[in-house]
């Protein structure tokens, strides 16, 4: 790569890793780190650098002991073992990630090193509003929602694979004195009462979404995600399934919700409530009634900046 753009891209690390510019630089930088291998590196360690005084990271290392790899590149990690098991099928995908080491790392430095976005900070006065008390964390991983959501006194129920990420977050909750209910996906107890389903950087990796939370979306009445107007960080592994904001937002409508902060733009979530007058696909349904909450007029739009989500 041009030596020039190398040194612009490193100068440009720390606005890229917290989205502070963006618009075409960020872009810029994504594309150019996607092209060269020396910048990636560059990028990786930046991370691992920014990273290295959270009491996260010490936690993993605490968790994992001498099998603790620092400055491990957990996205060409993923990518390698990815390729290297070829999954097919839902089973083959659930059966990797099951497996994931890589993945492991990749949500504790991506939460570590600051680049994720406070999700907890942004929809937890919202919930509050909304009087939720029971949340179910879908795709939980290692618990950065789980724990503050816990912290501020809502009951969780903690929803993924069992994994490496999964095992990391157990022994996070004892360590933190907080005592929550992991389930696998499609085992969500039915007596299970749940106010909101809260379901952040997951819904790009389900491949059917009325498969996977057509149940759960029936029984909640609000629903947490990302931003969904702002292009999510997907990656080009396989993994990730590419869904425009629109075909999203029409799933959740089908169930009955509408968006209940769509001004909310540069917003790091959206929170979705069910509309009293829309009704969900048959199925079982909750007797309790619908709050009476303002829909949104439009359907959210995709726009930039790209976010830069776990890579």
């Amino acid at each position: 790569m041009n030596g020039i753009a190398c040194v612009s891209v490193r100068t440009a690390f720390g606005s890229y890793l917290r989205a502070a510019d963006g618009g075409g630089t960020h872009t810029a930088v994504h594309i150019h780190l996607t092209a060269c291998p020396t910048c990636r590196g560059a990028w990786n360690r930046y991370r691992w650098d920014q990273a290295s005084a959270s009491p996260l990271v010490r936690e993993l290392r605490d968790f994992l002991g001498e099998e603790f790899t620092p400055y491990l590149d957990s996205a060409a990690a993923l990518a390698e073992t990815w390729r290297q098991a070829d999954p097919r099928s839902v089973e083959d995908v659930a059966a990797f990630f099951r497996a994931s080491t890589a993945y492991l790392y990749n949500l504790t430095i991506w939460q570590a090193s600051g680049n994720r976005p406070d999700y907890t900070s942004a929809a937890i006065p919202a919930l509050l509003d909304h009087r939720v008390r029971t949340v179910l964390d879908y795709g939980c991983g290692i618990g950065n929602d789980t724990l503050p959501l816990l912290e501020t006194g809502f009951g969780v129920t903690c929803c993924d694979y069992d994994s490496p990420s999964t095992r990391f977050l157990r022994w996070r909750l004892r360590r933190h004195g907080h005592d929550a209910t992991v389930v696998e996906p499609g085992e969500v107890p039915a007596e299970l009462a749940i106010d909101a389903l809260w379901i952040v950087d997951t819904l790009d990796h389900l491949a059917d979404l009325d498969t996977a939370l057509g149940t759960l979306l029936r029984r909640v009445r609000v629903v947490v995600c990302e931003n969904l107007t702002v292009r999510r960080g997907v990656s080009g592994k396989g993994f990730h399934h590419h869904r425009p904001a629109e075909q999203i937002a029409a799933a959740f409508t089908r169930y009955g919700f509408r968006s209940l902060n769509q001004a909310a733009e540069d917003g790091a979530v959206m929170i979705w409530g069910r509309a009293p007058t829309v009704a969900a696909p048959p199925g079982p349904r909750r007797s309790a009634p619908a709050p009476p909450w303002p829909a949104a007029a439009n359907p959210p739009r995709c726009r930039q900046p790209p976010s830069t989500g776990p890579r």
